[in-house]
């Protein structure tokens, strides 16, 4: 044997280990939780109001899919933590919480029945808790002076303290990492997590995203930025409408959804029931314009192809894509032009769906609920339907659900996610032992 040459080729490869999904949690503007959301979202259902404080002379886009505080309940912190974290985490640990419960990972006293020890948390936000914490304390700072200053406030805003509340309270001590990449975000995360499991960084991570965002001020800068729709103020539930030929901006939503994530082995040992497997994740940046897509869709086509040559996955075994369409005009017909450019043929045939027409945008975790849903239609066999698509576009041309939830044979989809800066993100996900 050369001794020389063996020492140069380093340990063996790492065995991709297979990665599945055991647990779901979400709150939406539907709901509190996953279930929930899922059956009012086959219901064909709104989470989109009308917001009577914003001033019509002001906001000439006036509805949302906002989160009604009495759904963010604290089971998880004493009253103390719980008053000194922000809004945002406090929604993300109540969704991580429903889906370790859900993964069984929780007893009735809501501690871990296993050591968590070596489990981790990728996350994702957009804002964080920049509106509802760094904003109050800058007016406090010029009214009051720098003596009112929470004595919290840089352990409550920042992007990350999602994941340390989460990890704190359930003991979790290995991976930790929070991404920002827009409305990627959330697909973003689940993917990192999916990477950590796969290549044996942890056996078990809790994964998704929170947005809080309700606050005037970030609807303002998307109001200047004319990218809402203004149309609909008095009939909310018809604002947002993917795909439909009459879309004319996206509507602003908030929530969170966390999965949790596990080794495929481990789930085993432990006897927990398996809602999915994902099988690849890609990435990628249009690198043309911060917030106009590519208009051929070919930095979104990059990411489902990446996605699906990880997963060893060829475009004819996809049954299904939960689509990304947040109900703008270029942005939905650029959705479809990638979905062309990978499925070739089999394009109009695929059934798709976008739940914003439901929830609206919900940004940073609008990919991580839309997950949650893309796995609920694994499990159940079961599509919702795009709210308001009633005009089918023909530059489109793509077989949109609408009109009530279909059955359907689903063993593997495609979960797309696209955002400002040039963002995409897709997990290819599947049925276990399909």
């Amino acid at each position: 044997m050369n001794h020389a040459s063996a020492a140069h080729d380093g340990p063996p490869p790492i065995r991709p280990h297979r990665v599945v999904i055991t647990g779901l949690g979400a709150i939406s503007s539907l709901a509190a939780n996953a279930p929930e959301t899922w059956d009012r979202m086959l219901a064909g259902q709104t989470g989109i109001q009308r917001i009577d404080d914003l001033d019509p002379d002001q906001y000439a886009s006036r509805v949302r899919g906002d989160v009604a505080d009495k759904n963010i309940a604290n089971r998880f912190l004493d009253r103390k933590v719980a008053r000194n974290t922000s809004r945002f985490s406090r929604m993300a640990i109540e969704a991580a919480g429903e889906a370790l419960i859900d993964a069984g990972l929780l007893d009735e006293e809501l501690q871990p029945t296993i050591d968590l020890g070596d489990a981790g948390a990728a996350l994702g936000s957009c804002v964080g808790g920049t509106y509802d914490d760094l904003l109050p304390a800058y007016d406090t700072l010029t009214n009051r002076g720098t003596s009112r200053i929470p004595p919290h406030l840089h352990v409550m805003f920042p992007h990350n303290l999602a994941a340390y509340t989460i990890q704190s309270r359930f003991g979790m001590h290995g991976p930790s990492s929070t991404v920002v990449t827009a409305c990627a975000t959330g697909a973003q995360a689940i993917g990192d997590a999916f990477h950590a499991i796969r290549f044996g960084r942890a056996p078990l991570m809790v994964a998704g995203a929170v947005e809080s965002d309700d606050h005037p001020f970030f609807t303002a800068g998307f109001s200047a930025m004319r990218a809402l729709a203004t149309d609909s103020n008095d009939c909310p539930e018809e604002a947002s409408r993917p795909f439909d030929k009459t879309r004319a901006g996206f509507i602003l939503g908030e929530g969170a959804s966390m999965l949790v994530l596990e080794d495929l082995e481990h789930a085993q040992a432990r006897g927990a029931k398996i809602y999915a497997e994902i099988l690849g994740f890609g990435t990628s940046n249009d690198a043309y314009h911060p917030i106009a897509p590519h208009p051929e869709g070919i930095g979104a086509a990059r990411a489902i192809q990446v996605a699906l040559a990880e997963g060893g996955v060829a475009p004819d075994e996809v049954d299904h894509v939960n689509a990304h369409a947040a109900s703008t005009p270029a942005g939905d017909l650029a959705e479809a032009m990638a979905i062309k450019a990978v499925f070739g043929e089999r394009a109009s045939s695929i059934p798709v769906t976008s739940i914003k027409g439901a929830i609206g945008h919900c940004m940073g975790a609008a990919g991580a609920i839309e997950t949650m849903i893309a796995i609920k239609t694994l499990a159940e066999q079961c599509i919702p339907p795009t709210l308001n698509y009633r005009t089918p576009d023909p530059e489109i041309g793509l077989d949109v659900v609408h009109g009530g939830p279909r059955a359907a044979v689903v063993n593997v989809l495609t979960k797309h996610s696209f955002g400002l800066g040039g963002q995409n993100a897709c997990l290819v996900i599947a049925r276990p032992g399909r």
